[in-house]
């Protein structure tokens, strides 16, 4: 078996790929990782994939498009060393028959632990209890604490994230209402504590978060008379994309007060230090770290599909081109 790694040479690559799974690579065949401190340009790409059987990816890998599926003639395999691939593989790689794994399971995983546990610090208080006993007060009685249990909780888009994350609410004794006009509601039929519904509705709960890919028809779908409908006090979170919010209209409902917030994602990345977010007291931040940190487990993801490929076993972790046309660009 040929394998080309795209990743180039980077302390980024070396975090991606440590020494135990470029060892069960090297098992595996013939290895050739990009030797460049930069990401492929598309005609660099179409000239190193003639003969490679299964092309690893990462983040900046240029598309896998008609011209580099022709030039890699011999191509069985596109692993993807992140979640999304709507930007790496293409119509010409399924047209192909070539097949798509990516690491979105767990990736999925990553993120919707990080929005339970951000979700869950964010209603407890956590920072703010943490923050006082650093300047050493004691404010037990001063600080409102929340619970996420029997809460309402309305999911903007479901997808793999928001279905990990309803995993995860089990035993809070929530009740959820899901808008995703893509899924058929007996798919939520595991989740009896789970309504597949309109966004109205999703809105009209006490946690809104949002887990919706950005598409062209997601980009702004969130604008100011959306989000009037968010109950006062409510909880506004987003881990997935800035985009499907309109900037100006969450931060006039954050300004008000009405709303609290939390983010992992914006609209402008890193997020400038004299950011208007950055000074709000109702809002908890993180640096777009939800699913991406915890690198080797997305390797190992893919290297299993592909010692999988190998063996002639059943690929675990496949994307199938219905999945790809819905994911995040």
């Amino acid at each position: 078996m040929q394998l080309l790694v795209t990743m180039p040479d980077t302390d980024l690559r070396a975090d991606f790929f440590p020494p135990r799974l470029r060892d069960r690579l090297a098992d595996l065949g013939s290895v050739t990782y990009n030797d460049l401190d930069r990401d492929l340009t598309d005609s660099e790409l179409a000239e190193r994939v003639d003969g490679v059987d299964v092309l690893v990816t990462g983040w900046g890998t240029p598309q896998v498009t008609a011209e580099v599926v022709d030039a890699g003639s011999d191509l069985d395999l596109v692993a993807h060393t992140g979640g999304s691939v709507a930007k790496i593989a293409s119509e010409a790689v399924y047209d192909a028959g070539i097949q798509v794994v990516s690491a979105n399971d767990v990736m999925a995983d990553h993120t919707a632990e990080h929005a339970l546990a951000a979700l869950l610090g964010h209603l407890r208080a956590i920072p703010t209890f943490d923050a006082t006993m650093d300047r050493g007060e004691w404010a037990s009685g001063e600080t409102e604490v929340r619970t996420l249990h029997g809460k309402s909780v309305g999911l903007v888009g479901l997808g793999t994230i928001g279905r990990k994350l309803l995993d995860h609410f089990r035993p809070f004794g929530v009740d959820v209402a899901v808008y995703d006009p893509y899924i058929d509601p007996e798919s939520l039929a595991e989740y009896p504590f789970a309504e597949l519904t309109d966004l109205d509705a999703v809105l009209d709960s006490e946690i809104v978060s949002v887990h919706a890919a950005r598409t062209p028809e997601t980009v702004g779908m969130l604008g100011a008379d959306e989000l009037a409908q968010i109950p006062d006090g409510a909880v506004f979170v987003n881990t997935a994309r800035a985009e499907i919010v309109v900037e100006e209209a969450l931060l006039a409902e954050l300004r008000s007060g009405r709303l609290s917030g939390i983010f992992d994602v914006y609209h402008e990345e890193p997020l400038p230090a004299d950011h208007e977010l950055r000074k709000m007291e109702n809002v908890l931040l993180t640096p777009h770290v939800g699913g991406s940190q915890i690198r080797p487990p997305l390797t190992e993801t893919v290297v299993d599909d592909i010692e999988r490929l190998a063996t002639g076993d059943k690929l675990e972790h496949d994307i199938p081109r219905e999945q790809w046309a819905t994911m995040t660009r």
